[in-house]
C-alpha cells in the first residue's frame, strides 16, 4: 500500500500556550517595573487574549477528516462567536469590577499578544500524524 498524501496534522496547543504564557510574564513583569497596577494589568489584558483563544483552538480542532466537515463548519462559527463573546465580558469585567485599573498596560498587552498569535502561526508548525 502506498501512502498518497499526508494524514491530517497534529496542532501543537501546548507548544503555543508554553510560548503565549511565556511572552505574557515577559511582558507583564516589564510592566512591573513601572508600577505594580500596571504588572498585573498587563497581566489581566494578556489573559483576555490567551483564554478566549485557547478555547476557541480547543473547540475547532475536536473534529477532523472529510466526513466531519458540516460539524467542523459549525463547530467554527460556535467558537468563533464565543470567543469574541468571551472578550468582549472579559473587558467588561475587568473595566467594570477591578477599580484601580492601568489602561494603557492592559491594551497595549492585549494588542502584543494578538500579534503574537499570528506569528507564532508562522514559527509553530503542525506536525504530521504517522
Amino acid at each position: 500500500m502506498t501512502k498518497t498524501g499526508t494524514r491530517f496534522t497534529r496542532l501543537p496547543f501546548a507548544r503555543w500556550l508554553i510560548a503565549e504564557g511565556t511572552i505574557l510574564v515577559v511582558l507583564s513583569v516589564l510592566w512591573n517595573f513601572e508600577s505594580r497596577l500596571a504588572g498585573y494589568s498587563a497581566l489581566l489584558g494578556g489573559l483576555i487574549h490567551v483564554i478566549p483563544n485557547a478555547y476557541f483552538a480547543h473547540r475547532m480542532f475536536r473534529f477532523q477528516g472529510a466526513r466531519n466537515m458540516r460539524l467542523m463548519v459549525g463547530d467554527l462559527f460556535r467558537a468563533e462567536s464565543v470567543k469574541l463573546a468571551l472578550t468582549a465580558v472579559f473587558f467588561a469585567a475587568v473595566f467594570i469590577l477591578i477599580e484601580p485599573v492601568h489602561a494603557p498596560a492592559l491594551l497595549f498587552t492585549f494588542a502584543v499578544m494578538v500579534v503574537v498569535s499570528a506569528a507564532l502561526r508562522w514559527f509553530i508548525q503542525p506536525q504530521t500524524q504517522r
